[in-house]
């Protein structure tokens, strides 16, 4: 009997956040330009292969994505795949206190359910890096996975 394989796959629309929070890239013509291929471009596409295989997916979308990108944003949810959290501008958790880091939070999830009508079950930490507190606020605040 053949084994079943089960496979997740999600995408940082980091766009213009990652290089705003990450890279110091706004003050970079290019780096903008990348971002905004990104969310113009990429996300059609993307959206496009995933409905031709017929593979669902998780999005993770930094706050400055959605509020850049509605359109793009409302195509993935028409599509049926759901959005995670991913902080506002890709900013570092490490970085910031723990009032910041929960606002940023918050923001993030307002705005996804804004957008979805549903409130993130996941999260991906920006630069890849939890704070001490990061555990604590994603369940707080019903965070179920990263």
């Amino acid at each position: 009997m053949a084994k079943e394989i089960l496979v997740a796959y999600g995408v940082d629309i980091d766009a213009v956040a990652g290089w705003l929070g990450s890279y110091g890239g706004e003050d970079s013509p290019d780096d903008i330009s990348r971002g905004l291929f990104a969310g113009e471009v990429g996300i059609p596409r993307l959206l496009k292969l995933f409905k031709k295989y017929n593979i669902p997916a998780t999005w993770f979308a930094p706050g400055h994505s959605i509020e850049t990108f509605p359109e793009q944003m409302k195509m993935i949810v028409d599509a049926g795949h759901e959005i995670g959290a991913h902080g506002y501008s890709h900013e570092n958790p490490i970085a910031m206190s723990a009032k910041q880091e929960e606002d940023v939070l918050l923001k993030s999830i307002e705005l996804i359910e804004k957008i979805s009508g549903k409130k993130p079950s996941g999260y991906v930490a920006p630069w890849w890096e939890f704070s001490n507190i990061t555990n604590e606020l994603l369940l707080k605040h019903g965070i179920k996975y990263d």
